[in-house]
């Protein structure tokens, strides 16, 4: 017999109680935040913690075992995808970052341990023999991001890695080369955001991209034959593919939805959208904009081209928040749906700064995003959302309620809702959003029946 919707709810709520009832830290995760598994292979602005997601997994999925599929609109580094792959359960995810489709990509296989090992050996051969001087990157502050011994030794591994003939070993590569990039340019590495690092700091600075590409080439190495562990284990893997079904777009969720495109329903939601427009809270666009132009952006996506990458900021304006224009006439309707938003708007009205309208247009785009992404759920799915209460012009916004109410609005049901620590490891030390967020919110819902 069909449980009811009311006596699963209770379920989900009784089984959260117990896990705050033994420890009262218990969701910070600030003991055993350990990156397993592919989970580690790179670094990503505000990755969720995987032990985490995967509690919040199993309360869900122990309360309705009969979950198949699982959906997730802003897929970031893929942890929730990962998690969903362990278990065996179908995948669709979606980002506008076309780094954080690369990474899934990447991460989802197929597993060929042994094959990626040849393929190594047969990459770094390449790179030792390369005697080529030419300059593989082409882009407004190239010599200002990277000194020309870096540019030299990683266009020598960009050459080698265009030599592989098999794309998922290629857009594994690509992975590794992303946080060589990252690890490698004249970038600070202790913000999301592209900063110069200072001229003393430039002058004594030695790195070597191709010993570190080799180093985390090797270690990435490592992490994919746990992974495929894992999977041979649990009996997810047939020939070193995973059996379930894997699909990862490159899609804008508040305009796209890759499940309605195919006409696909989801058991589950489980997602940490952004806290607020990316120019202001974490910069994923200009986090990502110097490894893109490193990698071949057809082995990313055959949609995507260079317009992605005309700026640093391109990225950022395409995502959630990113445009203001006509925010404020756009909104009214949102005001009408939560208190909290009004509320919020009419603390920001009058201080100085575009504080107020950034925060209307990101509301404006992330509301946009809970129609599509509630048609992708059945009836009754359940939802997991993790999210920030970020400061803006000093007045905190209540991400928390205002996303409650919208999706109410929507038709869905809030079944519990709970406060956690962030690890302070988490955030990049001079993010901005680190120094005033100390907290995120876990959101359980249900979507409604109507």
């Amino acid at each position: 017999m069909k449980k009811d919707p009311q006596t699963i709810d209770s379920k989900i709520r009784a089984r959260l109680k117990t896990y705050s009832s033994v420890d009262n830290d218990h969701w910070s995760f600030c003991r055993n935040d350990k990156r397993e598994h592919m989970h580690g292979c790179v670094q990503y602005p505000a990755m969720m913690v995987p032990q985490m997601q995967s509690e919040l997994v199993n309360v869900v999925v122990e309360a309705i075992p009969k979950v198949k599929r699982i959906y997730e609109p802003f897929v970031g580094s893929g942890t929730v995808m990962i998690e969903a792959m362990k278990r065996g359960f179908d995948f669709w995810g979606q980002d506008i970052n076309p780094l954080a489709v690369l990474l899934c990509r990447a991460k989802s296989g197929p597993f060929y341990h042994e094959a990626l090992s040849v393929k190594i050996e047969e990459l770094l051969g390449n790179i030792r023999a390369d005697r080529k001087n030419r300059i593989e990157a082409r882009f407004k502050g190239l010599d200002k991001w990277f000194n020309s011994e870096v540019a030299d030794q990683l266009s020598k591994i960009r050459r080698a890695i265009r030599k592989e003939n098999c794309l998922w070993c290629r857009r594994f590569f690509w992975m590794t080369m992303a946080e060589t990039v990252r690890l490698t340019s004249n970038s600070r590495t202790t913000t999301y955001k592209l900063h110069i690092r200072t001229q003393e700091d430039l002058k004594e600075r030695r790195v070597s991209p191709i010993q570190l590409f080799k180093t985390l080439l090797y270690n990435n190495l490592e992490k994919f034959c746990a992974q495929k562990n894992v999977l041979l284990e649990n009996g997810y893997l047939l020939r070193g593919r995973y059996i379930g079904e894997i699909n990862i777009d490159l899609n804008d969720s508040s305009t796209t939805n890759t499940c309605l495109i195919n006409n696909t329903k989801c058991d589950l939601l489980v997602t940490s959208p952004p806290y607020g427009d990316n120019r202001t809270t974490v910069s994923y666009g200009q986090y990502s904009f110097l490894p893109l132009q490193w990698i071949d952006l057809e082995d990313i996506d055959s949609g995507l081209t260079e317009a992605w990458l005309v700026s640093a900021y391109e990225i950022d304006r395409l995502s959630l928040g990113g445009t203001l224009s006509k925010a404020a006439e756009q909104v009214t309707d949102l005001l009408d749906v939560s208190v909290n938003l009004r509320r919020t708007l009419r603390h920001l009205k009058g201080l100085p700064g575009d504080g107020a309208l950034r925060v209307v247009a990101f509301w404006r785009d992330l509301n946009r995003c809970l129609k599509p992404t509630l048609a992708a759920l059945k009836t009754d799915g359940y939802m997991v959302w993790t999210v920030g209460n970020r400061k803006v012009s000093g007045r905190q916004v209540p991400m928390d309620k205002i996303l409650s109410e919208l999706l109410i609005a929507h038709g869905a049901i809030l079944v519990e809702r709970f406060q956690r620590t962030i690890p302070s490891k988490r955030m990049a030390r001079r993010n901005s959003i680190s120094n005033t967020m100390s907290k995120e919110i876990v959101l359980i819902m249900r979507k409604g029946s109507r």
